[in-house]
């Protein structure tokens, strides 16, 4: 009996002290369940995630700055471009004074007539229609601008006759007639004479005795236009 008790108490024992390992080494926790070599593997991933987005967003602060340099220089060049435009237009339309090299065209009656006589011929004086072929041969010639006695000629200039005195811009204008072209002088003297172009005046200079110099000048100022623009093909743009 005592026997079969002390065996009990050995075995119980024993199964006690069984359960108490078990339960000591399921309750503790591994340090980390990582070796040492991926932790740094990690954090030098990490590491380099980070260095790279840094370089990411310096490259777009430096993409932004050249977006708005670029911007800034179209803005600048657009500016321009308009300013250039409006030159164009203005000087197109007589509205600023012009200055530099061109050349000079004095035109005259016949010495031996009076343009006031009843019975003066056509064919002794300087016409309208004389002026306004000067007038296409310097625009042919690029001319930068034109007047005579200083009515600036643009576009919608007026040129004619009535009777035997000459209107341009609505303005009477007596001889002698002065016509100064602001431009590429030796194109445009080149163009001048060439005869055929002013046949009919050439051919009068020699009948009649009527004047045509032309002189070149170095330096000669176109007056702007000072009569009233017509508007009637402008439309007001909102």
């Amino acid at each position: 009996m005592e026997k079969r008790t002390i065996i009990s108490f050995i075995v119980a024992g024993i199964f006690i002290g069984i359960l108490a390992v078990f339960q000591f080494k399921t309750n503790v926790v591994p340090a980390s369940r990582f070796s040492v070599n991926e932790i740094a593997a990690k954090d030098q991933l990490l590491k380099e995630f980070l260095d790279e987005q840094a370089y990411l967003k310096s490259k777009i602060v430096n993409l932004r700055k050249n977006i708005d340099d670029a911007q800034s220089k179209i803005e600048e060049q657009t500016k321009t471009t308009n300013l250039s435009t409006l030159e164009d237009l203005k000087k197109s339309l007589g509205l600023t004074e012009i200055s530099g090299q061109g050349i000079e065209i004095t035109l005259n009656d016949s010495p031996y007539v009076n343009r006031d006589d009843s019975d003066v011929k056509e064919e002794n004086l300087i016409q309208a229609s004389d002026l306004r072929d000067i007038v296409n041969i310097l625009n042919a010639a690029h001319s930068d601008a034109i007047s005579i006695n200083n009515q600036r000629i643009v576009a919608t200039s007026p040129i004619i006759s009535v009777g035997t005195s000459i209107l341009i811009n609505n303005s009477h204008i007596a001889p002698p007639f002065v016509v100064t072209a602001a431009g590429d002088k030796d194109l445009i003297i080149q163009r001048l004479l060439n005869n055929p172009l002013l046949d009919s005046l050439y051919e009068r200079r020699k009948k009649s005795n009527i004047v045509m110099e032309i002189l070149i000048k170095k330096t000669l100022t176109i007056p702007i236009y000072n009569e009233d623009l017509k508007s009637t093909y402008i439309n007001l743009v909102e």
